[in-house]
């Protein structure tokens, strides 16, 4: 992370900033492909239920499928030449398809895990614009983010899948992180412009306890993003 900041302090001092600043805001509509740390989770889980069918082969079992969350950004964001600063708010779900699963013992009743997932993530990003050609850039940086982030693993029984020991297990946290961004922009009017990005989140996975205290998972946003954008952007003169 030091050695990238360094990278565009860097890259900064070489790049001649003689152009009046731009504000711009905008909607960023993408899909996270990992979902943070639930991509871990729903794979334990499938491991769990695959090895209590191995030892009783009578068992069955339906895994949980991967299901890509939409995400939704708000962007501030400011130009100077081939510089860019941005400040974004993002929300991100499963929205109305949460990801479900079920094992059936020989002896004992159908218990179903469904798994429910939000977080808010704050980013801010510093960026270098590579001009292109007819009013079109392309933009590449980096920098920090802080996300809230909400996982509910509900169990219709108690039998199985004991690391979650109740029915409804409820997990939050502020997970701290960064975040690499690389993307490109084209005008579509004078104060219009459309976006694509793609964007990888990281951080450290943390131990995040129930709300009750009764279990612990780790929890952290290690995702990428692939979204497009429509944005609105006015000349400041300064």
């Amino acid at each position: 992370m030091k050695r990238f900041l360094l990278l565009i302090l860097t890259l900064l001092l070489y790049t001649e900033l003689y152009a009046t600043g731009t504000f711009s805001t905008g909607f960023l509509f993408a899909v996270d492909g990992q979902n943070g740390a639930i991509d871990k989770i729903r794979n334990d889980i499938n491991h769990d239920m695959r090895l209590t069918q191995y030892s009783d082969p009578s068992t069955s079992i339906n895994e949980i499928d991967t299901i890509y969350s939409p995400s939704l950004s708000i962007n501030f964001r400011y130009f100077y030449d081939r510089f860019m600063m941005q400040l974004a708010w993002e929300y991100s779900t499963f929205f109305f398809f949460n990801e479900k699963g079920s094992i059936t013992p020989s002896s004992g009743d159908k218990n179903t895990i469904e798994l429910k997932y939000s977080r808010f993530t704050f980013p801010f990003t510093m960026a270098i614009i590579l001009p292109a050609w007819n009013n079109s850039r392309f933009f590449i940086g980096g920098g920090l983010n802080l996300s809230f982030m909400m996982l509910e693993v509900n169990k219709s029984d108690y039998a199985t899948l004991t690391r979650f020991p109740d029915k409804k297990n409820t997990y939050s946290g502020y997970i701290p992180g960064f975040h690499f961004k690389i993307g490109a922009e084209t005008t579509l009017s004078r104060n219009y412009s459309i976006s694509f990005e793609y964007i990888k989140y990281m951080s450290k996975n943390f131990t995040v306890k129930s709300d009750n205290g009764n279990s612990e998972i780790y929890m952290g946003l290690n995702s990428f993003e692939i979204g497009v954008g429509i944005n609105y952007n006015v000349n400041s003169g300064i």
